[in-house]
């Protein structure tokens, strides 16, 4: 859904008076009259969570113009509410925004000095997903032709033999074309990496005809366990279930419903079997045509029933046997269908079979409601590049088709049009796989990771050029007792063959891969870079990634993008003594799982007198959700729960049983009602905490007692901090600067010491509130940019903020606490 014919109110404010006639011999000046502003602010984007606003300023002052300020509201009771940190050109949608109208207040003084404000009319609704089926769920189209590579497809540029699809070109016009997409050399493969969202060294299916285990964790699997009311059908081409598979092998596998093609092709389109919920029959009508039909009457069951659907719509077509469609559903009336033809014109008929597809998918589209059209995404790719026979060899060489790891094998046509697809009739150069489809769609439907096994999500590019979250494509194939992979960045490409036999191209300017480049020592570092992304996907452990005195970079709030092994070799600097921090991140499930030694990546102990007790390493598991929420209320920090752990595998532990007038002052104060709890972080408490704000207890694990000086740069003010850390409720803790929308700058605590003196009475310290206690700060709503748990949410993530001052890190969870932080 989006904005359309907003009418504005345009509001100024500034002051002027009205001027006299000039008299000649009068000395004093003219007075300036003040002109309101003249134009309009509109509001652009979709009114659905996840979607973008932007606001479009077309405005005009005799004044002149100034810089604007923008500020985002939400109206409320009739009331315009200002939403926190929302203060740049554009907005995303969060949760907090359903049932909520939006607006934006764009401000500037003008040239003559006079305060401006224009506001916008107010947005349509918010909405968590749009208003169509009953449960308000989006629909997903999946298609999959089969054997079309870029050269065949009329979305791409590089060859001049191209087929005529009108409907498949109307998709694209209205949506994002993919240009570094991904497949892998064949079918089955393909296939299996979608549905997994694994390469093939993971899912065990990396040859044809593999047999994929129904036990798998499919995406038709995936999707039913996030929202139970999705239905799910495979129509068209399965080949996952081997040479002979089990006819009920695609609904073992997680379908609601199967019906078409369960083998690798078919002999003849006009003359096929057709597997139905594991019934078999023979069909005489074509088969792009045939398929087309089960598909139209499948939705239109959905539809009626208002159901929310994801529908894997596999067609054989363009696979051979070439042949000669039905007349009408192709431009090439050259084309006679007798065998020799077809032998001495085999792209021709090639080209036609795309081209039945293309009007037979317009017709599965037409047959859609207008309302459950607009409430789909569409995602349309190739499983394969285009077979040896039939590719055009002005782009690849035959050598380098179907069933090798050429880009003439593996780089397929992709692109995604409809429901929330803001970017209409644009190009995307980031790398793409066809694993990626997995986590897109999982995110697409409401899931909240970002990666899930291989597969990365690439869902925010459907309405933002911003960075793509995968960095490398990876594929791999098993033929004729040979074994490949491929690896890639934007630039460069490796080859390698048995692990033996490698090349090194610079596939940006060399598609056809003519130019092997592995013996140029200059690029050396190039060739060791794309062997050690080989080695990490597929399992091969060199050493873990180094992280000693590790700034990092990564902002993503997901706690699944970081999943890998790192290691650190360190300083314990008061003992002289050397250690080896070692932490592993993985899934498993929905959480994500610390292995950590808890031994951090930089020297530590190294204040003017030496920790009490000796650091040693420990075997600490910890686990938080990969999807964090908001609890219905707070909880507070406790002495039995660690608050954090770092990315360098460190556990965050803000208090200390120390409370005044409690045993030596220093121990023994677990009773969390104690008040007067002493904190670390004042300096006159001496708890000999070192340089990073940090010690050791009685077992010898090291901890963050405040601000962990660590991970990032504290004195970079050019870019926002990346994340450093997660809280035991799984959102993210973010070094200390954000954007505020016009300057980059350090997150102030809304905590502020207590003016005046503490109570002297019996069981108070008496004395100047200055920070030796905990109890000497108060929450003051509004005083800083962080809420009471210092925290805030920046384009629709919500996360912790490393300050300066108290609380340094957290001052209570947002969400709940993973029991596995407990003491």
């Amino acid at each position: 859904m989006f904005l359309t014919g907003l009418v504005l109110t345009l509001t100024a404010c500034g002051g002027g008076s009205d001027s006299s006639p000039e008299v000649p011999t009068d000395p004093t000046p003219t007075p300036v009259t003040n002109s309101a502003p003249t134009g309009e602010v509109s509001i652009t984007g979709g009114t659905m969570v996840g979607n973008t606003l932007s606001a479009d300023v077309s405005l005009a002052d005799a004044n002149g113009l100034g810089t604007f300020s923008y500020q985002w509201r939400r109206l409320s009771g009739g009331v315009h509410n200002d939403i926190d940190n929302a203060t740049s050109d554009s907005y995303q949608l969060t949760e907090s925004d359903i049932d909520f109208t939006l607006s934006v207040s764009v401000s500037y003084t003008d040239g003559d000095g006079f305060a401006e404000s224009v506001d916008s009319n107010e947005s349509e609704i918010i909405t968590a997903t749009p208003d169509s089926n009953s449960a308000g769920k989006p629909n997903i189209l999946l298609i999959i032709a089969d054997d079309q590579g870029v050269d065949a497809s009329a979305q791409y540029s590089y060859s001049n033999d191209l087929p005529l699809t009108p409907n498949l070109t109307a998709l694209a016009n209205q949506g994002l074309i993919f240009d570094n997409a991904w497949a892998t050399p064949a079918c089955t493969t393909t296939r299996a990496t979608i549905i997994t969202g694994q390469h093939g060294i993971n899912s065990g299916v990396d040859f044809v005809p593999a047999v994929m285990d129904s036990s798998a964790l499919t995406l038709q699997k995936h999707i039913k366990s996030l929202d139970s009311d999705y239905q799910t059908a495979v129509i068209g081409k399965w080949h996952l279930g081997g040479a002979n598979p089990d006819l009920d092998h695609p609904t073992d596998s997680g379908a609601d419903y199967y019906a078409g093609t369960i083998t690798g092709t078919i002999d003849d389109y006009y003359d096929w079997q057709l597997t139905e919920m594991g019934a078999t029959s023979q069909r005489g009508d074509y088969h792009t045509t045939g398929i087309t039909d089960l598909a139209v009457d499948w939705l239109a069951e959905q539809n009626s029933q208002e159901r929310p659907w994801f529908l894997w719509m596999a067609y054989v077509a363009p696979h051979s046997p070439f042949h000669l469609p039905p007349s009408e559903l192709h431009e090439r009336d050259d084309l006679t269908g007798t065998a020799s033809d077809i032998q001495n014109n085999r792209r021709d008929y090639y080209l036609a079979s795309i081209e039945a597809m293309d009007s037979e998918i317009g017709r599965l589209l037409a047959s859609l409601p207008d309302n459950e059209r607009e409430n789909t995404l569409i995602i349309y790719i190739g499983d394969n590049g285009t077979p040896a026979g039939v590719i055009d060899t002005e782009v690849f060489s035959t050598a380098h088709s179907k069933n090798t790891l050429y880009e003439g094998g593996i780089r397929v046509p992709m692109f995604v049009s409809g429901l929330t697809v803001e970017r209409q009739n644009e190009r995307e150069d980031a790398l793409i796989n066809s694993t990626d489809i997995f986590a897109t769609v999982s995110q697409f439907i409401g899931g909240n990771n970002t990666q899930i096994n291989d597969s990365y999500s690439f869902y925010h590019l459907f309405s933002n050029g911003e960075e793509a979250l995968r960095t490398y494509n990876y594929s791999e194939f098993t033929r004729d007792n040979t074994s490949g992979w491929s690896v890639r960045n934007q630039e460069y490409k490796l080859l390698s063959v048995d692990s033996q036999s490698q090349a090194l191209y610079q596939v940006n300017n060399d598609i056809n891969e003519e130019q092997d480049l592995s013996g140029d020592n200059a690029l050396s570092t190039v060739l060791n870079e794309l062997n050690q992304e080989a080695n990490r996907v597929r399992g091969i452990q060199n050493t873990p990634i180094d992280i000693t005195n590790a700034i990092l970079t990564n902002r993503s709030g997901s706690c699944t993008d970081y999943i890998e092994q790192y290691q650190s070799t360190v300083l314990d600097v008061n003992n002289s003594a050397v250690f080896n921090g070692d932490i592993k991140i993985s899934l498993v499930g929905d959480k994500c799982h610390f292995d950590t030694n808890n031994i951090p990546n930089h020297d530590f102990n190294d204040g003017d007198e030496s920790f009490p007790h000796h650091v040693a390493e420990q075997d600490a598991q910890l686990e938080i959700t990969a999807s964090p929420t908001h609890a219905s209320t707070t909880t507070g920090l406790s002495l039995a729960l660690n608050n954090a752990v770092m990315l360098n595998g460190v556990k965050v532990d803000l208090l200390a049983a120390a409370c005044f007038g409690v045993g030596n002052e220093k121990t023994g104060c677990g009773d969390l009602d104690q008040p007067w709890r002493f904190d670390p972080m004042h300096e006159a408490n001496e708890f000999r905490v070192d340089s990073h704000n940090a010690h050791s207890q009685n077992d010898g694990a090291y901890h963050y007692h405040g601000k962990p000086n660590a991970l990032f740069d504290d004195s970079d003010d050019s870019a926002p901090s990346p994340v450093v850390g997660f809280a035991a409720d799984g959102y993210p803790i973010y070094g200390s600067y954000f954007d505020d929308g016009s300057n980059i700058r350090k997150a102030l605590s809304s905590y502020q010491l207590i003016s005046g003196e503490r109570p002297s009475t019996t069981g108070n310290p008496g004395g100047t509130y200055d920070g030796s206690f905990r109890d000497d700060y108060e929450y003051i709503q509004g005083s800083g940019d962080l809420d009471e748990c210092n925290g805030m949410t920046i384009d629709g993530v919500y996360g912790y903020f490393i300050t300066d001052g108290f609380p340094y890190v957290l001052a209570c969870f947002k969400g709940t606490p993973d029991p596995s932080f407990n003491k």
